[in-house]
């Protein structure tokens, strides 16, 4: 997940994602599961884990820095379906964003770990650095006062080709729906001209 996948090369698979209901406060463990990532505040290691708010040496056994790392679990109560193989290097992967990676009901995705704003250009800069295109839901990223850089330039790139992409499906969508019309159309008249007959 660290080598950075050309805009071109990112996976649609998660283009019509739309954000799915959960509960967080109950099921732990046995519905869902959580894991994230942080830099330890001493040493600048990236630790992963599920214990939220501890010492480095308490998730990573071969670790005998006393650092802090701020694991968090989800927090909304809404979480983003997305197919990961390796939730640990996903997690990795997110340690700069305010998402964890999620198992629910066997099924991966991310949740975010705070809230009190429109976070659309970071949940879809998760799905680029997991290698996907953001899904259309959050393409839509709103006018901020942050300075503008080349991350948020590759992030609307991205939401761009998720926004074409999506509108070529539906394109075709159209077309097919024109040609299933036209079939049930001709079929009836066929039929009737066979029962008049």
């Amino acid at each position: 997940m660290s080598k950075r996948t050309a805009i071109r090369d990112l996976s649609c698979a998660s283009i019509e994602v739309k954000p799915v209901d959960a509960d967080w406060s109950e099921g732990y463990g046995e519905k869902w599961d959580f894991v994230d990532a942080d830099r330890c505040d001493k040493c600048g290691k990236i630790v992963v884990g599920c214990d939220e708010n501890t010492r480095h040496r308490y998730v990573d056994e071969e670790s005998t820095c006393d650092g802090y790392v701020s694991l968090s679990a989800p927090m909304m109560s809404y979480w983003y379906p997305v197919e990961i193989d390796d939730t640990g290097e996903a997690a990795k992967a997110l340690v700069d964003l305010p998402l964890c990676v999620v198992t629910v009901d066997g099924q991966t995705g991310l949740a975010l770990t705070g809230g009190g704003m429109d976070l659309s250009w970071e949940i879809c800069a998760a799905y680029i650095a997991l290698g996907h295109l953001p899904p259309l839901h959050f393409c839509d990223v709103p006018d901020m006062a942050s300075r503008w850089t080349p991350a948020k330039a590759r992030t609307v790139a991205a939401c761009v080709r998720s926004c074409n992409i999506a509108a070529g499906w539906a394109t075709d969508r159209a077309k097919r729906v024109r040609r299933t019309a036209k079939s049930m159309r001709e079929r009836s008249a066929r039929e009737q001209t066979r029962k008049a007959g």
